[in-house]
């Protein structure tokens, strides 16, 4: 009779935490990226390249980018 209170009380443990652990991935901001990488292919010496990264905010709080690191 313990084992089976003691499995109940971890199986109800383990649905009110993944309930919860849910319910947290809706708040704050959330960056989505279109394309994680570009390949500018085969380029000259001396060539200035530039490209634009499409980055939206799919959260509900404001999305705060501090530093970027080219890869």
């Amino acid at each position: 009779m313990k084992k089976l209170t003691a499995i109940i009380i971890g199986l109800f443990s383990v649905a009110l935490w993944g309930n919860v652990a849910f319910c947290q991935e809706d708040r704050g901001p959330k960056i989505a990226v279109a394309e994680r990488e570009f390949d500018f292919k085969e380029v000259k010496e001396g060539t200035t390249l530039e490209h634009t990264f499409k980055i939206t905010n799919k959260g509900n709080e404001p999305l705060e980018i501090i530093s970027v690191r080219p890869g």
